[in-house]
């Protein structure tokens, strides 16, 4: 009486004890699974993990033809019991369930039997174990089943005792393991096995199928890879000749070729190897019945082009665009004559000579899906990558051809810009303008100014256009421009950067500091008690700090003549004599900004201010800005977005809705 007693109790105080008592459980509908055969289950998850799911779902896993698949099931409710049917494949030997809540890629939880698994095997119409059936169930229990999708539909286990048990299983149901399931069966044999051993067995089995002949591509490859794997080289070369001598066309010809070719070779010995490769595999021939292989063509052809065009063979470079599709093209345009043309490297003529040959190609291949394969099939984020490609082309081209003075043909180029690269880059509104002076279409300047305006993408160039164009119309005055200009930006725009500004304020404590300005003179951060301060990081060695700066400009000249308002400089993570190159940077470029040289640190690294924020940034990149208030950091942001209006913009915002705070 009071055994059971005590009993009671304890279930009554320990409500896990209790759960455990009811285990969730699974039952197949027939209890025998045959192939081609529509089956049920039933699953009570009462117990476990998704006992009080609204929504459990369930993924099946089928070993069939020596491979694993996955697909989902749908499930139905009754009773607190869940029902789903699936129809089993011809030849399946094999069928796991996993049960789960939220994604499948990152369940929010799971049901898998505690680890053992929901799985059953599945017999032909003779009533027969089918022979692949215990190597499916080792793969699959020993988490090395070759498909990501089917983790955690038991916990692994590689004991070697149950792999060798269910492997002796198999040996004995085929009598010979069939060809098709060679390498699943010695993937399985290799855990239970010293390595030397088991490299003896493995070259022994291979040799007895590659003795039997009627050998197809797809176990020959097989066959190679595994040679390779166990670091056989005179079964790997055995295996390439067989594959060369019997299938020289194929795609497994094909990438040996590409490897032999190219692998490991730069310069002269890439470029020969390159042709030899294109020669006994063009690219022509490909695309008549393209693979998954194109990444072949696009690393040969890219690589191939650099070594023509840094070694000035010129026909040779401009030879490869006769075929090409649109993504291996951009890319060698991109990484050729786009870099040069950056970085003033190189005959600039030269240049805008091969732009005026390679642009016409780019945009007659512009929609050929090519980036497909980068977009997992999605045709329009994949058209659209392509389009702001060619935007980026189109820039390059037009910069070419306005810095030759070629300003009738850099005009005829806007128009192939998509929507979005028509208007959105400040630097080439800026260009276009230029252009536009040029041609003397005075016309079409104004609107062009505007409408850049309307798209916060403006240089300060482009406003002083725009103020001087304004005042003509306005007998020389500038009365009123301040209220023209801001009725020219949409309020939707507007909307749309107050909602940026906020969902980058923050509120972290400021570590003071002194730093040394330009003129070698001290500036403390306990100084800006009253005011609100801007503080841009930038390096002389980081390209989009630099690009950022007339943005930068624009912010200090609207305030100006605001005591309330401090905008710093601060150059940090430089080297050598930063001090001297960062002063001389901006007094070359006329920039008027107050600038500080961060502090050296412990370590002699000159990021002291900055590594200081670095919790808050959660990263060390820069162009970053910060805007101080009172002691705390209120603002941070990271990059450039390439506009300055629209830098000016929102560092703006953001001071205003600091200073309406009360």
């Amino acid at each position: 009486m009071r055994k059971h007693f005590f009993k009671k109790c304890m279930l009554l105080l320990c409500p896990f004890f209790g759960q455990q008592l009811a285990a969730q459980t699974l039952n197949w509908q027939p209890g025998v699974l045959y192939q081609n055969q529509k089956i049920s289950f039933q699953y009570q998850p009462k117990g476990g993990d998704l006992e009080f799911s609204d929504e459990p779902k369930a993924l099946a896993a089928v070993y069939s033809g020596s491979k694993w698949s996955t697909v989902p099931v749908q499930l139905a409710k009754k009773n607190d019991i869940w029902s789903g049917n699936y129809q089993l494949p011809d030849h399946a030997v094999f069928i796991a369930l996993k049960f789960y809540q939220g994604d499948i890629r990152n369940p929010e939880a799971f049901d898998n039997q505690n680890g053992k698994g929901y799985y059953h095997q599945v017999l032909n119409t003779k009533r027969q174990i089918v022979p692949g059936t215990y190597l499916a169930e080792a793969g699959l229990r020993a988490g090395i089943a070759g498909n990501l999708m089917l983790n955690s539909f038991v916990s692994p286990s590689r004991d070697q005792k149950m792999i060798d048990s269910l492997l002796q299983k198999e040996e004995n149901l085929s009598k010979r393991i069939p060809r098709s399931l060679l390498f699943n069966y010695l993937e399985l044999k290799q855990l239970t096995m010293p390595a030397s051993e088991f490299s003896v067995m493995a070259d022994n089995l291979l040799k007895g199928e590659l003795k039997n002949g009627k050998l197809n591509e797809q176990f020959l490859a097989q066959a190679q890879r595994y040679y390779e794997k166990l670091k056989n080289e005179n079964g790997s070369a055995a295996v390439e000749s067989l594959i060369f001598r019997d299938y020289p066309k194929s795609s497994t010809a094909r990438f040996l070729a590409y490897r032999k070719n190219t692998e490991g070779k730069s310069g002269k010995d890439f470029e020969t190897g390159a042709e030899n490769f294109l020669k006994a595999f063009p690219y022509i021939e490909w695309k008549k019945s393209p693979d998954n292989q194109s990444f072949i063509y696009y690393t040969i052809f890219r690589n191939l082009a650099t070594q023509y065009f840094d070694g000035g063979l010129n026909e040779k470079f401009l030879g490869l665009y006769k075929d090409i599709d649109f993504k291996t093209a951009n890319e060698i345009y991109r990484w050729n004559i786009t870099r040069s043309q950056m970085s003033r490297r190189g005959d600039q003529k030269l240049l805008y000579k091969f732009s005026n040959i390679i642009i016409p190609y780019l945009l007659e291949r512009q929609k050929d899906k090519s980036y497909l394969v980068d977009f997992g099939d999605d045709v329009d984020k994949a058209q659209q990558n392509a389009d702001n490609q060619m935007d980026d082309r189109l820039f390059t081209h037009i910069s070419l051809a306005n810095a030759q003075g070629d300003y009738a043909a850099a005009n005829q180029y806007f128009k192939y810009l998509s929507e979005k690269g028509s208007i959105g880059n400040a630097d080439l509104n800026e260009m276009h303008v230029n252009i536009l002076e040029k041609l003397n279409d005075t016309k079409a300047i104004k609107p062009l100014l505007e409408f850049s305006v309307a798209a916060n993408a403006v240089t300060p160039i482009m406003f002083t256009k725009l103020k001087e164009l304004y005042k003509s119309e306005h007998g020389g005055k500038e009365d009123g421009y301040e209220q023209y200009l801001a009725g020219l930006t949409p309020s939707d725009k507007k909307n749309e950067m107050r909602a940026h500004v906020m969902a980058n304020m923050v509120n972290y404590p400021l570590i003071p500091f002194s730093l040394e300005n330009a003129d070698g003179k001290t500036v403390s951060s306990k100084d800006w008690a009253n005011q609100i301060v801007v503080i841009d990081f930038w390096a002389t060695w980081c390209r989009p700090c630099i690009e950022a700066f007339p943005g930068m400009q624009l912010l200090v000249d609207q305030y100006a003549k605001d005591p309330k308002v401090a905008i710093y400089m601060i150059g940090t993570m430089q080297f050598g004599d930063y001090k001297t190159k960062s002063v001389k940077y901006i007094r070359d470029n006329n920039y008027r900004f107050n600038l500080l040289h961060d502090a050296v640190g412990a370590k002699g690294e000159q990021d002291q201010v900055f590594r200081s924020l670095t919790p808050l940034f959660k990263s060390s990149a820069i162009p970053r800005k910060i805007i101080i208030k009172n002691g705390l950091v209120r603002y941070s942001s990271e990059g450039y977005s390439g506009s300055p209006s629209q830098l000016r913009d929102e560092l703006s915002t953001a001071i205003e809705i600091l200073r309406a705070e009360k």
